[in-house]
């Protein structure tokens, strides 16, 4: 891409803050470089890293660290016998540091073993030589670059220094205490780096040495006697003892990094790409940027683009053009925002290619292109003799010239700056040229013969700037298919024009002209009230849907209260036909102690017979109805999705999809506690009804029927909760209000712990201990 579009776009200033993201300098020079992806394999192996590098950030692993710079270190090692200095091995070590961290957070293992991580593919294994180095040179090494005084070598000279000093030091005040007739002062002093001891100026004959120097009042001298001269050379000799020493080791470090260096390159190059791409993770989370879809056909489309520069003040741009459209006319207000617009079309286009992540709306779709050529702004230049027109038509000479099937070329004020007639004949020449040899021309202009040539030509359409009649003011929102008009005229009384100024505008503007103007307004008129009835519409055939929906379920609510009612006759007559059981067999027990007779005992079979033929009549007909429920749920137009509300189970409880758990099956939570059921056993929320509605029936769960007794004597208290778990969650599937636990008294270690844990479940409405005569303190009903 060729500066002046970069400029023309503000492509440099966004990328000025994504450099601003980067860890370290190689990734802010990758990005220096703009190198533009023209290839879509190229550019989905980008985009996949870039999205498995927010996959890594969600599984909550060690971040990347800053890098320190070491560009001078790495030009001072490749120097025969150069010692680098303490920071810059430092710098070093920090480096691959922080170049291990990376590594390893781009290795990350990922959630399905057999598959590849994106991400892993911009580093390999690190080097274990350079985790040696790294090792090597943090074990000698502490910040910001000193060698540690625990280093071997160092401690033993360390140690000496310091006798040497205590030395000195005992016979510096020796002198001080035996010669204090002459000494002025209690305590020796420091002059350039050697102490020296304060005489008397009266007494300076009285000490044999060096004067280095007086007070400024002249009453003291200071002396450095021959001894303490020879004790002073032996300190600092010992002290460049050490600084020899540490250049010693320092010398060794940078041999040893030395022979690392074309690894150390290496490296730099990785982390440099790896930078750059991760870099663009953290442009693209901050900036809620989504990964276009890219066309091969030339289709563009933004939904919702946000130009990155004006942020909060942005107003969303959406715009579709057919892979057939060669050229946009955007025409409108001035101030509408026509410049901007163009110019975010624009920027977005690079942006895909260089940045991999838009800040649109998902849906959004963009080709790639080779080249993108801009005129936008004034080319007027006094020392080269340029006008604003002719330094338009010069920049536009050059587009034409080097633009091919390829090339994005966007065109400001087409043919502004000279005579309208001449200027709108030479903007349509223009135009026909990029139409012919260009991929796509975005062109923005108050010409009216480029509005009718784009209603001319097939591949070619007019956009507008939307303008508010009511507020005289711009909206900014991009309208395709139909013209604008320039509003001069509402602009003008906007800025408060003398009104004698704007009626006499008004009438040299002419008939014909008004007449084209108004018949643009009443098009957009039209627009706004067909997409007003279009919204309308819209959200009448959303009421009707749900209407439908409710009365669809509202039948099957009915056909299930049928069921349930049948359900509870078929248990009526169950236990009707027990309680006849018994008593026949009490009769025959009575027969028996009379005349039995066969005719007798034939009269009773035949009558229980009967009753269980009844029975069974009555049983196939609630399954039946039981199948055609089923069967009508499955035809009802119900998806379930996991965050869903829905009513679950019999007793209708409101709870959240989950999880899938298999074919027709979901995973519900209830509270705080998850439940496998069917989806016939599932019923969604109504938005305009949310109350769940106590409608019950028998339906088979994945629970087995609750026990109205648990017995849990003998358990562990964890056994014994587990169980009371599963006991609740079949009591709520089932729609059994409530049931008791049995856990003896003993200790009361299961009584406490199973109070505490009842107390923990919302479900559980009240729990008190049982009656004297029921079980006492070894017995809790439980009501939910």
């Amino acid at each position: 891409m060729i500066e002046k579009t970069l400029e023309d776009l503000q492509f440099n200033v966004v990328l000025s803050d994504l450099r601003s993201r980067c860890l370290s300098e190689e990734g802010q020079l990758v990005l220096d470089k703009k190198e533009f992806i023209t290839d879509i394999e190229q550019l989905k192996k980008m985009q996949d890293i870039v999205e498995d590098i927010e996959s890594i950030y969600a599984l909550a692993v060690p971040s990347p660290e800053s890098f320190p710079s070491i560009a001078k270190a790495m030009q001072d090692v490749r120097i025969p016998q150069r010692s680098l200095e303490g920071q810059q091995l430092w710098d070093i070590a920090t480096y691959l540091h922080s170049a291990r961290i990376f590594v390893e957070f781009c290795h990350t293992p990922a959630l399905q073993q057999d598959s590849i991580r994106p991400a892993s593919t911009l580093f390999d294994e690190f080097p274990e030589e350079l985790a040696e180095l790294g090792r090597q040179l943090f074990e000698v090494l502490e910040s910001p670059g000193h060698v540690k005084e625990s280093h071997p070598a160092i401690r033993a000279l360390k140690k000496e220094v310091e006798r040497k000093r205590s030395e000195r030091q005992s016979y510096s005040s020796e002198f001080m205490r035996t010669q204090y007739t002459i000494v002025q002062g209690e305590q020796p002093v420091f002059r350039d780096g050697r102490i020296v001891l304060p005489i008397r100026n009266d007494q300076k004959g009285a000490v044999e040495g060096f004067v280095h120097s007086t007070s400024a009042s002249g009453a003291t001298v200071f002396v450095e006697p021959f001894r303490l001269v020879e004790l002073n050379n032996k300190v600092i000799l010992a002290e460049q003892q050490i600084l020899l020493e540490i250049a010693k080791i320092l010398k060794g470090l940078t041999d040893t990094i030395r022979s690392h260096v074309d690894v150390m390159i290496a490296l730099r190059d990785r982390v440099a790409q790896a930078d750059a791409l991760h870099a663009r993770y953290l442009y693209a989370r901050d900036n809620h940027c989504i990964r276009a879809k890219t066309t091969v056909d030339g289709q563009f489309k933004l939904l919702n683009a946000r130009h990155p520069l004006l942020r909060k003040k942005a107003v969303p741009i959406s715009l579709e053009l057919d892979k057939d459209v060669k050229a946009v006319i955007i025409s409108g207000p001035n101030a509408g925002g026509k410049t901007v617009t163009i110019k975010t079309l624009g920027l977005f286009a690079l942006m895909n290619q260089f940045f991999y992540m838009v800040p649109a709306c998902e849906g959004t779709s963009l080709p790639l292109y080779r080249s993108i050529y801009t005129d936008i702004g004034d080319d007027q230049s006094i020392e080269a003799s340029l006008s604003t027109f002719s330094g338009h038509m010069k920049n536009i000479s050059h587009i034409l010239s080097v633009c091919d099937k390829d090339s994005l070329v966007i065109l400001d004020e087409l043919g502004s700056g000279t005579d309208p007639v001449e200027g709108s004949a030479i903007a349509r020449a223009v135009l026909e040229f990029c139409v012919e040899h260009a991929n796509l021309t975005l062109v923005s202009s108050h010409h009216g013969v480029l509005k009718q040539y784009a209603y001319a030509h097939p591949n070619v359409i007019n956009a507008s700037m939307e303008f508010d009649d009511a507020t005289h003011a711009p909206t900014f929102n991009v309208i395709t298919g139909i013209p604008g008009d320039s509003h001069a005229l509402e602009t003008a009384k906007r800025m408060r024009l003398p009104t004698s100024v704007i009626d006499a505008a008004t009438e040299y503007i002419g008939s014909e002209q008004m007449e084209i103007s108004t018949i643009i307004r009443h098009l957009e008129t039209r627009r706004k009230e067909a997409e007003a009835r279009e919204e309308a519409l819209e959200e009448r055939w959303a009421q009707l849907h749900e209407e439908v929906r409710e009365n669809d379920l509202k039948r099957l609510q009915l056909r299930q209260h049928e069921m349930l009612l049948r359900r509870q006759q078929i248990g009526d007559l169950s236990r009707f036909i027990a309680d006849k059981r018994s008593e026949l067999e009490n009769l025959v027990a009575e027969l028996r102690e009379g005349e039995i007779t066969k005719e007798k005992t034939k009269k009773v079979k035949l009558f229980i017979k009967s009753l269980e033929i009844e029975e069974n009549k009555h049983r196939l007909q609630a399954e039946q109805i039981a199948e055609e429920l089923i069967a009508e749920h499955e035809e009802l137009d119900i998806s379930f999705s996991v965050g869903m509300d829905v009513l679950a189970g019999p007793s209708k409880r409101e709870g959240r999809i989950v999880r899938e758990a298999g074919k027709g099956t979901w995973v519900v939570a209830i509270g705080p506690m998850k439940f496998t059921l069917a989806e016939r056993d599932l019923k969604p929320i109504s938005k305009a009804n949310r109350k769940a509605e106590k409608v019950s029936i028998a339906y088979q769960s994945s629970s087995v029927m609750p026990k109205p007794t648990l017995d849990v004597r003998g358990l562990t208290l964890q056994e014994a909760l587990d169980e009371l778990s599963v006991q609740i969650e079949s009591a709520l599937v089932h729609a059994v209000s409530g049931f008791s636990i049995i856990h003896g008294m003993g200790e009361g270690i299961l009584a406490k712990g199973i109070h505490e844990y009842l107390s923990s479940v919302p479900q559980v409405s009240s729990y008190n201990y049982a009656r004297p005569e029921d079980g006492g303190f070894g017995k809790t009903y439980v009501e939910l």
